[in-house]
């Protein structure tokens, strides 16, 4: 079966990440191809250094404009490499995803990684029109299922949640930490603090400063390592420069970013709010403490219940939350223990790409 992953481009961002697992680990009963219509971006170079007969490049949309040409040019090109369906992961790609897919007269299945809150109203018509129009939906947990149902009106059984896989093979944790770190450059002693998150408002990197902030008036001597770019960047400069701080790093897009994330000593994710966070999925992976905001999205991946969540609007227990992980074994082994059970009831890559496997199977040949 030939499967097709529709982008506009690939940046650094999770939804990428999970496409290359998926292309890197589906069962071979089924063909996966990547197919980007305006540009590769950085992780779909990557994937096809790797996977050179894959990843495509479709240079069909040329800007923010929907482009009506672009709808035939894709659903050619689907129809020409024998497309059996179409699966898409973020907004721009939903459009001319669905599009070109009934236009090739194939089924396309439409990924939510994110909850739709935040999205402005047009928006939210377009993606509740093109809803309708796709033979299914994935989402990334029960709770944002039954939003989407009911925000959409879809049917919950056009729904599918697929929690998204650990990929234990990539992340786990570092065996020689002083090792690694000196091959990064990093001090091998000295505290590490980081987030892997793109630098965009969602991500709420401002708190991130404020957080270091108290957190040095503590007795912090070590580094926070923000590992990101985006539109945010001037931004955050300035803020770190009008705080005065000199151990708060943005170290840009680095890849492969999992022997930067095994060097750390915590994990942090401030973001105001997600769908299903492959950031903290790897770093559960890695082995990390996790301090992060209590919102929905984290809490589907670390359970409500987890130690070391923190309110949005507090950056003072924020900083406190991250200091007790650096200065108190105890609570650092509780946090530990309590990730140790999360992680073991999520799946892992090779359940995942399976399970999905049967699901892009049920599509295509459905029961009569």
């Amino acid at each position: 079966m030939k499967v097709a992953h529709v982008f506009i481009r690939m940046p650094v961002g999770g939804a990428e990440d999970l496409v290359g697992d998926i292309l890197r680990a589906s069962p071979k009963n089924i063909e996966t191809k990547v197919v980007c219509l305006c540009e590769l971006g950085r992780v779909g170079e990557g994937l096809r250094e790797r996977h050179p007969e894959s990843v495509e490049l479709l240079p069909c949309v040329r800007g923010k404009r929907f482009r009506p040409a672009a709808v035939a040019e894709l659903a050619h090109w689907l129809t020409h490499n024998e497309i059996q369906l179409v699966h898409t992961h973020v907004y721009n790609a939903h459009v001319y995803g669905v599009l070109s897919a009934r236009k090739a007269g194939i089924p396309v299945v439409m990924h939510h990684h994110k909850t739709h809150a935040q999205m402005r109203m047009r928006r939210k018509w377009v993606l509740r029109w093109l809803s309708r129009r796709a033979a299914a939906h994935i989402t990334l947990s029960e709770q944002t299922r039954k939003d989407f149902s009911s925000a959409f009106h879809i049917p919950l059984s056009r729904i599918r949640c697929f929690v998204n896989p650990v990929d234990e093979d990539t992340f786990q944790p570092c065996r020689d930490l002083a090792r690694l770190r000196s091959s990064l450059g990093l001090e091998p002693q000295q505290p590490l603090i980081g987030t892997v998150a793109s630098l965009s408002p969602q991500k709420n990197h401002g708190l991130n400063v404020e957080m270091v902030t108290h957190l040095n008036g503590m007795g912090f001597n070590g580094r926070f390592l923000t590992f990101g770019e985006g539109g945010e960047r001037s931004n955050l400069e300035s803020a770190v420069e009008q705080a005065a701080l000199t151990n708060f790093d943005l170290m840009g897009a680095r890849r492969p970013i999992s022997p930067w994330m095994q060097a750390l000593d915590i994990f942090v994710l401030a973001s105001t709010w997600e769908g299903q966070p492959m950031a903290l999925l790897q770093a559960l992976a890695s082995g990390l403490p996790i301090a992060a905001t209590r919102i929905e999205g984290n809490e589907a991946v670390l359970g409500s219940d987890h130690p070391a969540l923190f309110d949005l609007d507090d950056p003072r227990a924020y900083a406190q939350t991250v200091w007790r992980l650096l200065s108190q074994p105890t609570f650092r082994q509780k946090v530990l223990r309590h990730q140790d059970v999360r992680r073991e009831t999520l799946p892992t890559l090779q359940h995942y790409v399976n399970d999905l496997a049967s699901f892009y199977e049920g599509l295509a040949s459905p029961a009569d």
